[in-house]
């Protein structure tokens, strides 16, 4: 089972936006991750975690009751310059958080394409592109539950510089931790509030109308699909 798959739906949508906190826990893992390499697999069936892959590449991660998840489908003008796109498509939801909670300013990007606070990872993002198509993905850490990502995932077999080997306790922050009144709830509401407005500024001059034949098998098969995740 595919997590963008909700989004992928609406490919015929100039922007498809959808933000959620999870209802319960499951691991994502990129797209070249393999499950027995990243993740505890033997406690995950124990516990009866699910193991799902997202169509863009990055880390393994654990999504929680935590978490603010944020899918984004679009039509870009190029069909390359992913670090143009991913600085572009970060800023947007640093700058929407902004508009609530000013500290949150501070955030800035590192590694490939993390979201970070001071060196600590806030966010990991994603990207999946098919020509003129880009799907992206956040996984926002408000409360770390450091304890279930230690429990369910291994430490990564790769990391970006700035990690420098710390384990995740230590290279985690959430946003909780930087603003004491953010909550998940919180943070959800914002972004469905603020961001579509700061994507439409950060992508003036990308957006193309849509042409869903480019994938249209892809489309299909995720509309035989769903995702378990909560409002």
């Amino acid at each position: 089972m595919w997590i963008d798959d909700e989004i992928l739906v609406r490919c015929d949508e100039p922007l498809a936006l959808g933000c959620f906190v999870p209802s319960s826990h499951f691991v994502v893992l990129g797209s070249s991750n393999a499950a027995d390499v990243e993740v505890d697999t033997v406690r995950c069936g124990a516990d009866a975690v699910p193991v799902l892959k997202r169509y863009g590449g990055g880390g393994t991660v654990l999504l929680h009751g935590g978490c603010v998840v944020v899918s984004l489908g679009t039509w870009v003008r190029q069909y390359y310059q992913n670090s143009l796109y991913f600085a572009a498509l970060n800023q947007a939801v640093i700058d929407a958080l902004a508009l609530r909670w000013p500290v949150l300013a501070a955030l800035g990007q590192a590694g490939h394409s993390d979201i970070v606070y001071v060196g600590r990872k806030v966010a990991g993002t994603s990207l999946f592109r098919s020509r003129n198509y880009l799907l992206y993905q956040a996984s926002l850490l408000v409360d770390v539950r450091r304890e279930l990502i230690d429990r369910y995932l291994r430490h990564p077999s790769r990391e970006p510089d700035y990690r420098q080997g710390r384990p995740h306790g230590d290279f985690l922050v959430g946003l909780s931790e930087l603003a004491s009144e953010l909550t998940p709830e919180s943070c959800l509401a914002q972004l469905r509030r603020a961001l579509p407005e700061t994507l439409e500024k950060q992508l003036a001059g990308e957006l193309v109308p849509p042409d869903p034949t480019q994938f249209a098998g892809l489309h299909r098969r995720a509309q035989a699909s769903s995702s378990p995740h909560g409002s």
